[in-house]
């Protein structure tokens, strides 16, 4: 059995296990006691494969330094661009305290929410920057 085959069905049983957690969960209801039990399943599941996706990366990064200098250097490059971009949208956050509801937040969760924001925003630019010169430069080879 190929490993894409062996991936594709133990994310298939995650799928349906949180499926089955989520809709006894909806079940619940207003019944927080009997829903809290099955959020923290969640949670534990997402934490779980947190860091199983963190640890194979690691090991496939390892793996692919031993394999190819090139791809290795690819990954290095990538990351640091990813860390310039993350330098960036932490630089624009505002670390204010907010009050929302009667709860004041801490200047930390206000600054590392706004980060996260500025994040986001500045990767899905540069991904739309990029789908759109991809799609402008197979417009205008398709022409030729």
């Amino acid at each position: 059995m190929k490993s894409n085959k062996i991936v594709s069905t133990i994310v298939l049983l995650i799928g349906l296990i949180s499926f089955v957690w989520y809709w006894y969960m909806i079940k619940a209801g207003d019944d927080a006691t009997a829903a809290s039990g099955y959020i923290n399943k969640l949670i534990g599941l997402t934490k779980v494969l947190l860091y199983v996706g963190v640890i194979a990366a690691a090991i496939g990064f390892i793996l692919d330094i031993f394999e190819s200098k090139k791809s290795a250097i690819y990954m290095l490059i990538s990351f640091a661009v990813l860390g310039v971009i993350f330098l960036i949208a932490y630089s624009k956050a505002a670390f204010k305290p907010y009050t929302l509801n009667d709860h004041v937040y801490s200047a930390s969760v206000s600054g590392w929410s706004d980060a996260g924001l500025w994040m986001f925003y500045i990767l899905a630019f540069i991904a739309l920057a990029l789908m759109l010169f991809t799609w402008i430069m197979d417009f205008v080879r398709g022409q030729d």
